[in-house]
């Protein structure tokens, strides 16, 4: 399994202060051993793909095009890594589930997971994207929306009325076992959120409970999907985050 990481993702930049670069570099230190893979910046066509140019236009205005466009271009090697069987996870930020077409909010700028699937889409066939970040992934749901090749599951709301409150972490994990078998897929991306932490602001899953999701989706992408497979950084916002990105990954690989 592939790490997709580059030492730029600990630049600092105007954002939410919990949106720091700790959060790459912990993380990144948590993984040491792996194989990292240095990514490119996505280019002008990969975020046309998703973007408006008003949109873009307004990223750049706010001085965030270049790590905008990095975080992107991760998230698209880690995809094109996966189509070719190789698993992978990226390491990037700022985070995207929060991106649209044309607005962003939430710390997110680009949509990293919609540019990274619109570049493999065609190749790649059916997509299942499974968020399992504490803060529902409206941009990525509004991309996707009338796109009969890719289905977007939040975990969390898989149901209406569905009362993440209430729930406890085997319930959780449980949501996500039934998203994999509930969909048929060629490839699966998570859009990997680890604020539902038991010390971050979720205040509900362990370490153990994302080893367990990683497990869960690894094996559903064996059986469904020749294994394709990718991960992206989300959200996740407490000194931890390193140890629940391992323990994910140690699932996922």
């Amino acid at each position: 399994m592939k790490i997709v990481y580059s030492k730029k993702f600990e630049e600092r930049y105007h954002t939410n202060p919990v949106e720091n670069p700790d959060r790459a570099r912990l993380a990144a230190e948590e993984l040491k051993g792996r194989e990292f893979v240095e990514p490119s910046p996505a280019t002008l066509e990969d975020v046309l793909r998703v973007h408006s140019r008003g949109h873009i236009e307004m990223v750049r205005r706010r001085g965030m095009e270049k790590p905008a466009l990095l975080a992107a271009g991760g998230a698209s090697l880690a995809a094109e890594l996966a189509l070719a069987g190789e698993p992978a996870f990226a390491l990037i930020r700022p985070p995207g589930h929060h991106a649209s077409s044309d607005h962003a909010w939430g710390m997110c700028y680009f949509n990293n997971m919609a540019v990274a699937v619109r570049k493999i889409e065609e190749e790649a066939g059916k997509v299942l994207v499974i968020d399992i970040d504490l803060h529902y992934g409206d941009g990525t749901v509004s991309i996707f929306r009338w796109d009969d090749k890719v289905k977007t599951v939040n975990i969390g709301a898989i149901e209406m009325g569905f009362d993440y409150l209430n729930l406890d972490s085997a319930g959780y994990v449980d949501q996500v076992e039934r998203a994999v078998d509930a969909h048929n897929f060629d490839l699966v991306a998570v859009s990997a959120g680890f604020d539902t932490y038991v010390k971050d602001w979720g205040g509900l899953l362990d370490l153990d409970d994302y080893r367990e999701i990683g497990r869960i989706i690894r094996e559903g992408a064996e059986e469904k999907g020749r294994g394709r497979r990718f991960a992206v950084l989300e959200g996740g916002y407490h000194p931890d985050l390193g140890l629940c990105v391992k323990n994910f990954v140690e699932g996922f690989e």
